[in-house]
């Protein structure tokens, strides 16, 4: 008799599962879906988008005549700046992808036309401004080449874009230190 219910019970669950097995899968399939991208070529969209804005605001800090036109570029670069390192992470770290120094050089410049305050731009101060908009349009031109479609840093252009990094960098320093 016992046998018998377990028998049964057996049966009834095998007969339950093959019920609901496939009507589970039906609700997957049909159900929504969520869409999965890639988060650093996401990332990587923003940081371009960043690096399109500082460069648009480096042209016209390279027109302007007084320290006051700088305060766009600056809050631009930073957060071009915050946007690549966190890109520099999310690709694995700097091995993959190189730092941008340059940034950081050409903060402190900002800065140290800022510290007196408002005031009128002298004009190797200007011309500083269009040299280093001039660099970074090309190192822009470099980064818009940087990740395949398929998220993949191109070491090609990371290499490129090291070198030119590193004449800016120097650029910035040297003009900094006059």
């Amino acid at each position: 008799m016992k046998q018998k219910i377990v028998r049964k019970a057996v049966i009834y669950s095998i007969v339950l599962f093959l019920i609901i097995w496939p009507i589970y899968q039906l609700v997957q399939i049909l159900g929504p879906h969520k869409e999965e991208h890639d988060a650093t070529h996401l990332l990587y969209q923003v940081s371009l988008f960043q690096m399109e804005l500082l460069k648009s605001y480096l042209e016209e800090a390279a027109q302007s005549k007084d320290t006051e036109g700088l305060d766009a570029v600056g809050q631009a670069l930073y957060s071009a700046s915050y946007t690549h390192e966190r890109l520099v992470l999310a690709a694995g770290g700097s091995e993959y992808l190189t730092s941008l120094d340059s940034m950081t050089q050409l903060t402190q410049y900002l800065k140290r036309l800022q510290v007196g305050g408002e005031r009128t731009l002298k004009a190797d101060e200007i011309q500083v401004l269009k040299d280093v908009w001039l660099q970074y349009k090309s190192l822009y031109e470099l980064y818009e080449k940087l990740m395949a479609s398929n998220g993949d840093i191109v070491s090609s252009q990371n290499a490129k874009l090291t070198e030119l990094d590193r004449n800016l960098t120097s650029f910035i320093r040297k003009k900094g230190l006059q």
